[in-house]
């Protein structure tokens, strides 16, 4: 039997080591301690395990239903991660095979218009509005997390290249991004001219993005800047810092680029989740063939 807390702190030092993002080691342990709570002093087997894998799928949560197969995936790729970290035998993790979800299309995507619509109502009047407009033009060039933005050094910018290096994106991996000469412009605009003025004196920030008071911005605070400028262009739809990412996946697969680069660019392991961006651009072209094309139009028989 294993002492499961014990091998649970030496998984998040490894976890730590090996570069993984704090914000990943806590929700890690967190999946990992209901684990541990459900199996209490229970020995480990096959067949437990294949009973914790029921439990996950049939558990009814706090709002009375059950969880997505999304979050009971999140669970068992936890326990998967954890069980082959202790050298597990394999067949423990057989019956941890990931469930399959509902095939769904992005939720918001804004079309470009939609995007044009929110970067031209901030007004530049003053360092925060220059510094939300830069924002949410490095949200949509970019197709950045907002844990990612939030993140972004002065040092990780190369604007003469127009590159950016995202540090310790999902799954504690580094990658290199391309910006855009929109954001690029935008980004000098607001280091040269609106960064100083919310530079606090007493303390260095290494951050980009800075709130009034100089210190960086939050997860909170970049969710409300989106928020802030949807409500002001107008757009009925709900609108956040994820929605610009999925819009810049669909607007370049959209116009042509190949999904293996948009999988690049959103820093994604497989081509999973780049599926459902494919298939809304699909559903586009569909639209387009029963409103265009003659046989669908004309309704001949």
């Amino acid at each position: 039997m294993i002492d499961g807390r014990e091998a649970l702190g030496r998984y998040r030092e490894h976890l730590e080591l090996r570069g993984y993002a704090a914000r990943t080691i806590a929700g890690r342990r967190w999946l990992l301690d209901q684990f541990l709570d459900w199996l209490g002093a229970r020995e480990l087997s096959v067949p437990v395990v294949e009973e914790y894998r029921r439990h996950r799928v049939q558990r009814v949560n706090t709002r009375g239903r059950r969880d997505t197969a999304r979050t009971v995936n999140l669970h068992l790729e936890a326990l998967r991660h954890f069980f082959a970290f202790l050298e597990l035998p394999p067949a423990l993790s057989k019956p941890l095979a990931t469930i399959r979800a509902p095939r769904r299309l992005p939720q918001t995507t804004l079309l470009h218009a939609d995007v044009l619509k929110m970067l031209h109502a901030v007004p530049l009047d003053t360092p925060l509005h220059v510094r939300d407009r830069a924002i949410l033009e490095l949200f949509y060039s970019s197709a950045l997390r907002r844990e990612e933005l939030i993140q972004v050094k002065i040092e990780d910018l190369d604007l003469e290249g127009g590159l950016l290096r995202v540090e310790q994106g999902k799954g504690g991996k580094d990658r290199m991004v391309p910006v855009g000469r929109h954001a690029v412009d935008w980004l000098r605009r607001y280091l040269a001219h609106a960064r100083p003025r919310l530079a606090s004196t007493a303390v260095a920030v290494p951050n980009v993005f800075l709130s009034k008071s100089g210190r960086p911005l939050d997860g909170p605070s970049v969710r409300d800047v989106v928020i802030r400028w949807a409500t002001a262009a107008g757009l009925e739809k709900p609108v956040s810092p994820h929605a610009l990412r999925r819009s810049c996946a669909t607007e370049m697969i959209r116009h042509g680029a190949s999904a293996a680069h948009v999988k690049e660019l959103l820093g994604h392991e497989d081509f999973t989740s780049i599926d459902a961006y494919v298939r809304l651009v699909v559903t586009d072209l569909k639209e387009a063939l029963e409103k265009h094309h003659p046989r669908e139009r004309l309704g001949e028989g």
